[in-house]
């Protein structure tokens, strides 16, 4: 009964339009999911958005044609590690804690978008597209892949696949080549020995 009710949750988020989206994602929180069309299967654990799929939430904004979230049933679901206690001084730092994928938590293994994929992180501004992303819970690894870019204040990323790890920050890339915009970046001031 407590998956219906969540499940009757994101459906009354794809109610919200574009402009109250935005308004809405800003509370600490919230995310909002909007589409032209939604479909939630419970026997299947699967929940699609389809047509001018929009997600905003606080770390990031999503976009593409189609967006499909599975569920993982909770007996079968893949348990995660138990945070770590606080390290002393001088051990290494244990793994940051990272917020849900597109603020949806619970009990979701992956997220599939397909179509015109945009991501914009918002802390960093950076912005990534392609034609398909695969989000995994248990990993926290996003992989985007379909003529792949990424965005940077560096210069344009481009590569047949783009590994980010949402844990570990590390980013990666496969038959990768950056093109910056050619303009000369000014060197770095070498550290004042006063």
């Amino acid at each position: 009964m407590n998956n219906v009710i969540k499940y009757w949750a994101l459906l009354g988020l794809m109610t919200a339009s574009a402009g109250m989206a935005d308004e809405k994602a800003k509370e600490p929180g919230k995310t909002v999911i909007s589409a032209e069309n939604f479909i939630f299967n419970p026997l299947k654990n699967i929940a699609v958005y389809e047509g001018d799929v929009v997600v905003i939430d606080a770390q990031m904004d999503l976009l593409c044609d189609k967006l499909t979230v599975h569920f993982a049933d909770k007996d079968k679901a893949p348990k995660k590690p138990a945070t770590p206690p606080p390290t002393k001084v001088g051990e290494p730092k244990a793994k940051p804690e990272v917020a849900p994928m597109v603020g949806l938590g619970g009990n979701m293994d992956r997220i599939v978008a397909e179509g015109n994929v945009e991501i914009i992180n918002k802390k960093d501004k950076t912005r990534a597209v392609g034609g398909h992303a695969l989000y995994t819970a248990q990993t926290e690894v996003l992989l985007l892949t379909v003529n792949p870019k990424l965005f940077t204040k560096q210069g344009v990323l481009i590569a047949k696949v783009i590994e980010y790890n949402r844990t570990t920050g590390a980013l990666s890339a496969k038959q990768a080549v950056l093109e910056n915009d050619g303009k000369p970046k000014p060197p770095a001031k070498p550290p004042s020995d006063k």
